[in-house]
C-alpha cells in the first residue's frame, strides 16, 4: 500500500485564526465512557483540529458538479500521511494500523466502560468476532511507503485484531490487547473511499436505527471546560425521529471553521449515542442545522426536524 496513492486531503484544511490552544488539546484524546446512569464524559477526538496534531480520513472528495446537487456522490478521501519534511505536521499521529490495503484509525466510537477506563469483559466478548492477526508496530511519523505494504503494520505496538460482530469488517475492526490482570479493547474504523449519496450510506454502518438504547449530551461550554456529569436518558421518540432524519440527511462540503468560529455555549451540542451492544458513538450538532461526524464530515439535516430535536436538549 503506497502512500502516494492517497488523496492529500490535508492540504484543503484551513484553521481559523481564533482557534485556541485549549480546544486543540481537547481534540487529541479518546473518550472512554462510564457504564452507569451518570456518565463522566471524557474528551472526544475531533478530526481536523490541526494537521500538525492528527491524521484522519474525514475529508470529502466531490464527484459531482454543484454543492447541493440532489445526487451528492461525495467520497471520503483516503488517508495520506503529511510530508515528513515538515516537522510540525509529523509531530503526532492518531493510533492506526493497516489491513488489506486499508488504514484503520481510532476515531470516536468506543465500548462503554465501567469506570471511565475499564471495559466489561462480557461487552468485549459480545463484540469480538474472528481473529485476523496481530499488529507489529513499525509505523511512526517518519515511516516511508514500505511501512504501509504489510498487513498489521501499526503505530500501536503489538495487539490482536478481530472483526466486530454486527459490523462490516471493511469499515470497522477491533484491537484487543491482553495484559496481566486485564485487557484493553478499542474500535478502529476505515472510511476512506466510502461514497455517500445520503446519510444512510454512513449511519447504516453504525447500526443506529432501532438500535440506540440511551443517550446523553453536553453543550460547547461543558465540552470546552472539561465536561460535566450528565444523566443518561433512555432513547425516546424525539431521539428516534432525529436518527431517522440522519439517515436521509445530505452529506455536504462545509469549511472546518464552522466548528471553531462560533464559541457561544449553545451554538453546538455533543450527542453521545449508546447502542444495544454498548458501543457509544459521538456526533456534533451545529445550531444552524448540520451534524458533524469526526471521521466523515458534515451532514445537512432537515431544518425543522433538526431544530425540534436540538431545542429539546436543554
Amino acid at each position: 500500500m503506497s502512500r502516494e496513492k492517497y488523496v492529500n486531503a490535508m492540504d484543503q484544511i484551513k484553521i481559523s485564526e481564533n482557534f485556541n490552544n485549549e480546544t486543540a488539546r481537547k481534540m487529541k484524546a479518546g473518550h472512554p465512557l462510564k457504564n452507569t446512569k451518570t456518565l463522566l464524559i471524557k474528551r472526544t477526538a475531533f478530526a481536523f483540529a490541526s494537521v500538525a496534531l492528527i491524521i484522519t480520513a474525514g475529508v470529502y472528495t466531490v464527484n459531482r458538479s454543484g454543492m447541493f446537487s440532489p445526487n451528492p456522490g461525495i467520497t471520503i478521501a483516503e488517508v495520506k500521511l503529511p510530508d515528513t519534511a515538515n516537522g510540525g505536521i509529523a509531530a503526532r499521529m492518531r493510533p492506526l494500523f493497516t489491513y488489506q490495503n486499508r488504514i484503520y484509525i481510532r476515531y470516536n466510537t468506543a465500548i462503554a466502560s465501567l469506570d471511565g477506563y475499564t471495559v466489561s469483559e462480557a461487552d468485549m466478548l459480545n463484540l469480538r468476532g474472528d481473529f485476523l492477526g496481530t499488529t507489529t508496530g513499525g509505523i511512526d511519523e517518519w515511516s516511508g511507503d514500505e511501512d504501509y505494504i504489510a498487513d498489521f503494520s501499526s503505530n500501536i505496538g503489538e495487539s490482536e485484531v478481530y472483526t466486530v460482530k454486527g459490523y462490516d469488517s471493511k469499515f470497522r475492526l477491533m484491537v484487543y490487547t491482553p495484559y496481566e490482570g486485564g485487557f484493553g479493547c478499542e474500535i478502529y474504523d476505515s472510511y476512506g473511499g466510502l461514497t455517500m449519496n445520503s446519510g444512510d450510506d454512513y449511519f447504516e454502518l453504525l447500526n443506529l436505527k432501532g438500535n440506540v438504547t440511551s443517550y446523553l449530551w453536553e453543550d460547547l461550554d461543558s465540552w470546552n471546560n472539561g465536561g460535566l456529569q450528565k444523566v443518561e436518558q433512555e432513547a425516546d421518540d424525539a431521539l428516534n425521529k432525529f436518527i431517522k432524519e440522519l439517515y436521509v440527511s445530505t452529506p455536504v462540503e462545509q469549511p472546518i471553521d464552522l466548528l471553531i468560529e462560533d464559541t457561544a455555549a449553545d451554538s453546538q451540542k455533543f450527542l453521545y449515542l449508546r447502542t444495544e451492544d454498548n458501543l457509544i458513538t459521538t456526533v456534533r450538532l451545529l445550531k444552524d442545522g448540520y451534524v458533524y461526524a469526526d471521521e466523515i464530515g458534515f451532514f445537512e439535516v432537515d431544518k425543522a426536524a433538526f431544530d425540534a430535536f436540538y431545542n429539546s436538549l436543554n
